[in-house]
This record gives C-alpha cells, structure tokens and sequence, in this order.
C-alpha cells in the first residue's frame, strides 16, 4: 500500500481498523501516522458535535401542551421556534463540518502533516550540486528558471497529500528552512499560516504553489529563501511576493 491509496481510504473510513492500514501508518516515513491522527481528531469532534443532548422531560411536555387546548397556539408556536432552531444548528454543524474538511485537506495541513517523516533531513549540512537539485525538479517535469539558492542540502521527490512536490532544504544562517514546489497544484492566495509548531507561507505561482516553512527560523532567514525558490522557479523578473 503506498501514502496515496492510504490517505485516501482513511478520508473515506477513518475508523477502519484494517491491519493492511494500521501496518502501514506504523510504517510509513512519509507522514501518514500524523495524517491518521488527524483523521481521528476530526471524527472525534464530529461524534462531539453530534452529540447533542435532549432536555430531560421534553416529551412529557410536548404531550401535555398537545393534550391542552387552550395551549394549543402556544404548542404550535413553541413548534416552530424548535424547528427554527434546530435548523439553525443542523446549519451551523455542517458549516463547522465543511470548514474542518477543507481546513484538513488544505496544503498547509498537508505540508504540516508530511513533516514528521522527513525531520531528518533538517540536520543535514553538506550542499548539493546544481545538478542534483534540477535533478529533483526534472523528477516532477520542471525546470528552473533562475539559479537555485546557496545552501540547498536535500532535494527529493514526495508526495504532500495527493500532491507531487520536490521537497527542499535550505541552510541559510545556520538555519533549515523547507521549501515544498507543487508543479500544477494551483491556488488564488498567498497566505501565511501558522501550524502545529510550523511558521509558513503559501505562495501562489504562475506553475504551481511553493510552501515555505520552518521551526524557529528567522523572518528575514525565511524571507531570503521564498525569493530565492521563487525566483529560480518563476524568473527574477516575477512579481514580489509579501513578507513572511
């Protein structure tokens, strides 16, 4: 089983308890086991957010305004105010629903999500040649427009969520910064994010979306190295993106 057909069985049955699953979230090094604790977070606050407990008594009382009829225009008006308000929570549950899906599914969860397997690869210090580096960008049928950034000490292929990326490290001031290019993964925004330990930006390009994000990295250290990637994958003469 790889990450993909994993990832998506768990978005479609995240309670299954298949050994083939459970074998490979024990195994994987490419982030599955956070993406299935996150799986198990969101169902967990869905069972939560179903859970909805009903007045002791209520039938009781529905029956006894029913079985009065000098109430009966109160019952009927109590009626509609339930109803009112039980559609207004069925709509704010599924509004709750959608946005932890999308919030789930986005590509900073994802990016976040496909760290744990690759930590190792912050430590690393020795540089990689020019080549090895277009080398990863071949590896997923792109070409750099402009030299890479100094400093670039891991170069590979993954997969970020359903998403083909060139995973890269960049050491600049003594500090790893990730970048993670998604040739053909389109997005309408740049945005900064903040997640679970991880400071980054989205950045929309003209190809695809490059994510940058570190741990305890300096702004200005993170700043140099989105211009750098964006740079040499869009040109020197692309528009400037805002500060990190």
């Amino acid at each position: 089983m790889n990450c993909l057909d994993f990832r998506r069985r768990i978005g479609a049955e995240p309670r299954s308890r298949d050994p083939e699953l459970i074998a490979h979230r024990d195994t994987c090094k490419d982030g599955c086991a956070a993406f299935w604790q996150r799986a198990q977070r969101f169902e967990d606050d869905l069972e939560a957010a179903m859970a909805v407990p009903v007045p002791d008594g209520l039938a009781d009382r529905i029956l006894l305004a029913q079985a009065t009829g000098e109430r009966r225009g109160q019952v009927v008006r109590r009626r509609v105010w339930m109803a009112m308000a039980a559609s207004l929570l069925i709509a704010f549950m599924g509004a709750g629903m959608f946005w932890r899906h999308a919030d789930l599914n986005s590509l900073p969860a994802l990016a976040v999500a496909h760290m744990p397997g690759e930590l190792d690869a912050l430590n690393l210090t020795r540089p990689m040649t020019d080549a090895q580096v277009e080398a990863g960008f071949l590896g997923r049928s792109a070409t750099l427009k402009g030299p890479a950034p100094g400093g670039v000490t891991y170069v590979h292929d993954c997969m970020v969520g359903t998403h083909a990326a060139v995973h890269l490290v960049t050491r600049m001031n003594d500090e790893p910064v990730v970048a993670l290019y998604m040739p053909g993964t389109m997005s309408e925004a740049t945005i900064d994010f903040h997640r679970d330990g991880w400071d980054g930006r989205q950045i929309a390009l003209s190809g695809g979306t490059l994510v940058v994000l570190a741990q305890g990295a300096s702004r200005q250290t993170m700043d140099a190295v989105a211009r750098g990637w964006r740079d040499a994958i869009e040109g020197s003469g692309a528009p400037v993106v805002g500060r990190i």
